[in-house]
Order: C-alpha cells, then structure tokens, then sequence
C-alpha cells in the first residue's frame, strides 16, 4: 500500500517533467483514458437532462408517452390527434390511456382555486354559444372550475344567465360540470369579493390566439406546466375555441367527443319548445355572403377553405368547386338548383316544403310563398311581456328579470312604459329567433346550409354523430375519428356533378353580388327594389347625423297630393310603417320621377318612401321585418330582407383615415345587347383613368359567357359589383316583367347612391356607351372636390351603337359625340339623397 502511495505520489509530482520512454507512453494512455472518461461521464450527465426536459416539454401520444419529435412551435393543423389507432400485432396491442387518467393535479385550495375563464368573443350568439362550449371543454380537460363572464353589452347576450326569460332548460348541464355562474357577474362583485373569488387574472394567465390553440394539443405535460405558472386562474382569452381543420374544436380525440357531449345539455325550456315549427324533411340555412355587405368572398374564400381541409384533395372538384361553394353561400337562389338529393327531388318546385333559418338576408315570400314554414318568437315576445307585468303588479323591479349586467341595464327606468320590455325589445327578438330557428333546423330529417357559418356549425353539432350523412355539410365537419371526411354517396349530395368532367352551367342568381328585395305590394301595383338605412341631418337636427329607414320602389301606392297656394304640391301618404314593436309610424313620399333618358313611355314613377319616426336598432343584426299597410288593408307589403346601408361607416370629415373612391360610377341598367370586347375595353379604360374609383353594373340579361368571364375578372379585382335586375335572377321575384326592362334607372341612380352615400366622393350616373375622356376627367373631378361642389358638370364621350354591339370597328373621330354629365356629391350628408338623382 505504501508502494502505490508512493507511485501516486510520484505521478502527481510529475507534471512537466521529461519521463523515460515507457513510463511516458504509459502515463500518456491513462491520461487519455481519462479524458475520454470525463467525455463520457459529461456526454451522460447532458443526455440525461436534456430527456428530462424534452420529457417536461414534450407532446404526450395517445398512449400516455411522451413525444420526443423536435419542439417546434406546435402546428395545430399537424399535430391534431383525431384518435385513429394504427394497425398493429394483436400481441403488441396495448390499452390506449387517455388523457384524462394520465393528468391528475392537484385538488383546488383557497390559494390555488384552479378556476378558468374567458373574455368574450365580439360575434353574437351562435359565436358565443361556441365559445362557452369551448370553455366548459377546457375546463373539463384541465379539471379547473369555469367561471362564467358576465354578459356585458347587446351581442353577449344570449339568455344563458338569465334563467327568468324562460328560454334554456340546463338542468343536466349543471349537473354535468362544475360551473360558477355567478362570480363573473357584475351584480354579484360585493359577495365575490367577500367570497375571495375576485377574478384578477395575472397577464402571464391570459393565454393568445396561439396559446389557445397549443393548449389542449399539449397534453398532461404541458397542462402542468400552465399549472405552476398560474394556479389560481386561467383565462383562455376571447378567441372562438375552433382549430384546424377549419370549424373544428381544438384537442385530440377524447377532448372533441367532450365538446360534443356537452352539446346534448344545451336544450330550449319547454315553453320555447313549444313555440317550434312542424317539422318538415328538409330545413334550408340560407346564408348569403355575409353580414350587411353582400361581399361574395366573406362567404365563398373560407368556405373553400374549410371545405379543402376536411376532404382529400382528390375529391376537390367535385366537394370544393365554384359551383357548389356559391350554392352554399347562396342556397336560397335557386332551390330546385340546390337540392340534389334523390330523396328531395320533386317534379314541381311547389311541391317542395321546408324549415327556413333566413338569417334576415333575403325575402323568401315573394321566390317560395307558401312553401317554407319559419320559427315564429312574436308567442315569446308577448309571453315576456306579460311575465314583466306581473313582476311588476308583485311588487319586484323589472331588472330582477335579469342576472346579467346588459339585461339589467336595459330594463333601469322602465317603469310606466308600454311595452315594459321596449329597451330590450330588439336583441329579444334577434336572439329568440335565432334560437328558434336553429333547432328547427335540429330537428329536420336533412340540411342544408354552409360550411363557413357558426350557425351551421352549431346546428350540426346540436343534431350528433348519427345524423352527419343527413346533411349537406354535416359530414364534412364532423368526422372525429378520420382525419379528412368521408364522403356520402354522390347521388345523396349538393351540387355534386355526378360526371367528373361535367360543367355545369352557372345559374344567373349565382353571377349577381348584391341582393335586393324585390317584393311585390299584395294589390301588384308597388314594386319594392329595397329597404334601406341611410343617414342625412334635415335643418333642425343637432348633434349626432340622424339614421332613418326607408323604401325604394315604382308603381302606384295610395296618397293624397294638394296643391299648395305658392303652386306646390304636398304629398300625404295614406298608409303608415311598422317595424317590430314600433307600429303605425307616419311614412313620407318623395316622387323621384321619370326618367327622360328611358326609351319606354310608360314608364311609371320611381318613389322614395323614409319612414321618418321608426328607430334603427344598432344592436342586432336582423331588423325585424318592414310592413307598409292601409288602414282599410287594400295596400299592404313586407319586407324581410336585410337592410342596405352605405358600405363603411360614413365619413364625417374630409380627413378620415377610411379609404374611399373619388368616383362611384353608377352603370344604368339597359337590355341592349353589348360586344364582350367592347365591355372589357370599357371597364379596361375607365379603371385606368387614374381616379379611384368603383363601379356599380345594373347589368339586364347579360348572362354570355364572354361577359360573365369578363365581369369576374374585375370583381375579382374590386373594381365592379353586379346587380342582376333580369327577370332570369330570380324565379318569380321581378313580378313587374317591365321593371326589368329600362324602367329602372331612377331606381338604380338612388340605389348605387344610397350604398356609398357619406363614403365616397361623386357619384357618376352614365350608359355603357358613355366613357370619360382620360386627359380632362381627373382634373375635373379634382377641381370639384377641392371646391366641395354639389354638382360636378364632366365631359364625356358617346360611342356609336353599332360599335357597343361589335358590328364595325370605329373609323372615324367625329363618330363619337360629346355631352356633359353631372357627377353629384354624395359625401355631404346634409343634401337630401332624393335630390341628387334628377
């Protein structure tokens, strides 16, 4: 021992001294043994942290292992687990544990309440009803208690909270899941923070966009992870709970069967069941190309995504093609186009009958009278009403009709008014007919709606796995254990074309981007184009610029006109406006005139009719339908369409940042047959004038090929919007077969105006052989604006007719004539829209 102490000894004395040849090779191999040892033992020691933290950070399989693939910022469209097992030997096949028996936190305390919440989503209530299933189906997954957030302004709002009004039965829901239904409430604050349950949520705890959509992918690893950094409370943020593919919820297979789940709680009270429409076998979604704007690709770019997403791409053409994605934003165009199914074809298109949910796009009385069958609330309404009453006759304030902080605010200070309910009257109606609407079309034995639609969206869900075939879209979004939609048979789908290379032609109603009402006054002698929003402050208004409602229509309505003592004339209209709750309001008419450039002589008057004293509800979405109607009911019409307002929020000064055309250049209608060529030399010359402008195309049977080609070209490029006014459009709704026919351009000059009034700057009402000189406009226009003129006098020029028509190319200058067209300033709101047109 004392030898070997020695030699130690010796060894360690030896540093930087010259050994003999053995000894040196010798120490020379212990020293490289010894590094490569300390490599080794370093090499270990890093391996072995660096599994510990891939472990901590990693995605766990279905199995409950870890996945230690490379941590990338988690792709929800890659890493979505859809549940489905691959195929293994019987011997090696183990039990799938899930989720939910891997992750076990901790139980809650009163430092650590494991609460989650949300802030809520600005879409109304079918996204609201999307969000609150999505938190209850985080909540669940992460084992955290969900606390509600109060109701707070009109699109929150959707009489969940509020269990007096009658409209859910959630019994079992609040059997099912833990919830805290009061502690977000604003009339509760005082005992929450008496109770402790104030909910401050640390900024770390508010999870975005991105974190959200990561969130139920993680699994148990990376819930404990959230665990540590809060707690006390999560809040998932005010993202809509949906992840890729599109319209899906996020998670793996057992955390989308939970959403599902929670779906079968959410039902109507039996008073609202009872208010549901027979059920009939098909319901139709009619979703048109989104709210208020008509704008086709808020509807037809997503809903090709969404469509491209869940099934296999070789499947494209016949699911994701153009026809069938605009059928599906347009469904309620042509109805006997749309409905495909063997089990729905009919020999007449009478013999059709349907539940409806119209989402307030389009009249369907005057296309399909009679044959639809729509959710009612006017029994709800009035049932309120008389619940509030008798609130009132106990002894009780009206607002303890309500728990949420918007309901409650709405019913302050409606003592001594009739109806009680009025302040609330509005959101009441949009809500209860929604809901209506939507398990009405729960119920139908096969529907029909759209992809790249909540509403759709809930309404699939509301009906189960067992029913996605009996669908047109069901299927696509539903499929929790495949990865792409697996397809019904060809003969049971929607605007599928049975031959693959088949090419179907488009139906007119589907080349047009902006609807309009098109109703007929029950006597046939009123014509209705539209109903209307417009703005316009009148000589005694102050403050804010008023908001009024009005009808564009031709024909003959009853009215009184006296000739006043200057030679005047007054006009007394003999029939009055009701909208909703508001009833027998004074209407007012304004006779527009005719047109001196129409070719038709009898062509009748264009009226204006503002319904001064109806009140516009700026917190719904569908406006109650518009009824004008005599006293002895010889004149009477509805109007249920959406109501058509100026395409931005109105610009109130010279200044505004929101972008605006120079020039809205309104294209009469006309019948006449045009050259293709000359239409895209047309359209190529006037989008080169250097002005900013858009151009509104009346178009009258222009339905060629070549020119719809050419059309959407440049409504593809923002540059036009097609107003399809031919009697092709629409099945039955140009009643006045003579309305089509030259007859409307009084109609189409305030129409094209009222879109763009207090947006952009002129407007220019012109025939398509009319075009601006290139030198001279631009200057002229500028000069106008510069002066804030009312009218601005613009040369034009006249093409010869057989030009338009592509008989002869031009061969001489003096062809072409000039004229003077006036552009009028539709910015300035203080002009009355009616005498901008003559």
């Amino acid at each position: 021992m004392l030898k070997n102490t020695n030699t130690s000894r010796r060894l360690g004395a030896i540093d930087g001294m010259v050994l003999s040849g053995s000894l040196k090779a010798t120490r020379k191999r212990r020293n490289w043994s010894l590094w490569i040892l300390a490599c080794l033992i370093a090499s270990v020691s890093t391996w072995s942290m660096l599994c510990s933290w891939l472990y901590l950070n990693a995605d766990v399989t279905d199995d409950g292992a870890p996945d230690l693939k490379a941590r990338q910022p988690r792709n929800v469209a890659n890493q979505i687990d859809r549940g489905v097992s691959k195929e293994k030997p019987h011997s090696t096949i183990a039990k799938k544990v899930l989720n939910s028996e891997i992750y076990n936190p901790p139980a809650a305390t009163l430092e650590h309440r494991r609460l989650i919440t949300y802030n809520r989503h600005g879409g109304r209530l079918n996204n609201q009803i999307i969000q609150f299933i999505g938190a209850i189906q985080h909540a669940k997954i992460l084992k955290r208690r969900l606390v509600v957030p109060d109701e707070k302004v009109a699109v929150e709002w959707t009489g969940l909270l509020d269990d007096s009004f009658h409209i859910w039965n959630l019994t079992t829901l609040k059997q099912a899941y833990d919830i805290d239904w009061e502690s977000g409430l604003e009339v509760n604050k005082d005992k929450a923070r008496k109770d402790g349950f104030v909910l401050n949520v640390p900024k770390q705890c508010v999870l975005n966009q991105f974190q959200l959509m990561d969130l139920l992918i993680g699994g148990p690893s990376h819930w404990m992870e959230w665990d540590r950094k809060c707690p006390d409370i999560l809040n998932l943020g005010q993202e809509l709970p949906l992840c890729s593919p599109k319209h899906s919820f996020c998670g793996d297979s057992e955390a989308i069967s939970e959403a599902r789940n929670i779906y079968s709680h959410l039902r109507l009270s039996s008073y609202m069941q009872s208010l549901l429409p027979p059920t009939q076998p098909l319901a139709v979604h009619s979703r048109r190309a989104g709210e208020g704007g008509y704008d086709w690709e808020i509807c037809i770019d997503p809903t090709k995504r969404v469509c491209q997403e869940h099934v296999r791409e070789d499947e494209w053409n016949k699911y994701c093609n153009e026809r069938t994605v605009r059928g599906n934003c347009a469904i309620w165009a042509d109805l006997s186009y749309a409905i495909k199914d063997e089990r729905f074809w009919k020999e007449k298109e009478k013999e059709y009958r349907f539940n409806l949910a119209s989402d307030g796009t389009h009249d369907w009385s005057i296309d399909y009278s009679g044959q639809f069958v729509m959710a009612n609330s006017t029994s709800w309404l009035q049932h309120m009403e008389e619940v509030a009453q008798q609130r009132i006759q106990e002894g009780e304030t009206l607002q303890s009709l309500g728990n949420s902080f918007f309901l409650r605010d709405r019913l302050k200070n409606q003592k001594g008014q009739n109806p009680l309910l009025s302040r609330a009257i509005g959101i009441m109606f949009q809500l209860s007919s929604t809901i209506l609407e939507m398990f009405s079309l729960v119920n139908s034995d096969y529907f029909v709606g759209g992809f790249y639609s909540t509403f759709s969206l809930n309404v699939c869900y509301l009906r189960g796995l067992d029913r996605v075939m009996n669908s047109n879209m069901c299927w696509m979004l539903l499929h929790p254990d495949t990865e792409k939609a697996i397809p019904p048979p060809v003969e049971h789908a929607i605007n599928i074309p049975i031959d693959d290379n088949a090419e179907e032609t488009m139906p007119p109603a589907l080349m047009s981007d902006v609807e309009h009402a098109f109703v007929t006054s029950d006597d046939g002698k009123f014509f209705v184009i539209d109903r209307y929003r417009f703005m316009f402050r009148r000589p005694n208004d102050r403050g804010k610029i008023p908001t009024f409602i009005s009808v564009l229509g031709q024909g003959v309505v009853p009215m009184t006109i006296e000739k006043l003592s200057n030679g005047e004339d007054r006009i007394h209209a003999n029939f009055t406006c009701s909208m909703g709750n508001q009833m027998e309001t004074k209407a007012s008419i304004y006779i527009l005139g005719k047109d001196e450039d129409s070719p038709v002589e009898d062509n009748p008057d264009t009226l204006f009719i503002v319904c001064y004293e109806l009140k516009y509800d700026p917190d719904v979405t569908i406006q109650p339908p518009l009824s004008l109607q005599s006293q002895d009911g010889s004149f009477s019409l509805r109007i249920g369409s959406n109501l058509v307002r100026a395409r931005n929020v109105p610009r109130l000064s010279h200044g505004s940042s929101i972008k605006t055309w120079g020039l809205l250049h309104c294209l009469l209608p006309s019948s006449r047959k045009i050259d293709p060529d000359w239409l895209l030399k047309y359209l190529r010359h006037h989008k080169s004038l250097g002005v900013q402008s858009h151009v509104h195309i009346y178009n009258v049977d222009w339905h060629s090929p070549q020119i719809q080609s050419i059309l959407n070209d440049y409504r593809g490029e923002k540059f036009i919007s097609r107003h399809d006014w031919s009697t092709r459009a629409k099945s039955r709704s140009s009643a006045a077969n003579n309305f089509t026919n030259n007859l409307a351009r009084s109609a189409a000059k305030m129409d094209c105006m009222l879109r763009s009034r207090g947006v952009d700057s002129y407007a220019l009402f012109s025939e398509i052989d009319e075009f601006m000189d290139g030198s001279d406009f631009p200057t002229q226009l500028k000069y106008c604006e510069d002066n804030f003129l009312d009218r601005c006098p613009l040369d034009v020029s006249v093409a010869p007719p057989n030009l338009i028509e592509g008989n002869f190319h031009l061969t001489s200058v003096s062809e072409i004539q000039k004229k003077k067209r006036e552009c009028v300033n539709i910015k300035n709101l203080t002009l009355p829209p009616w005498t901008l047109i003559t």
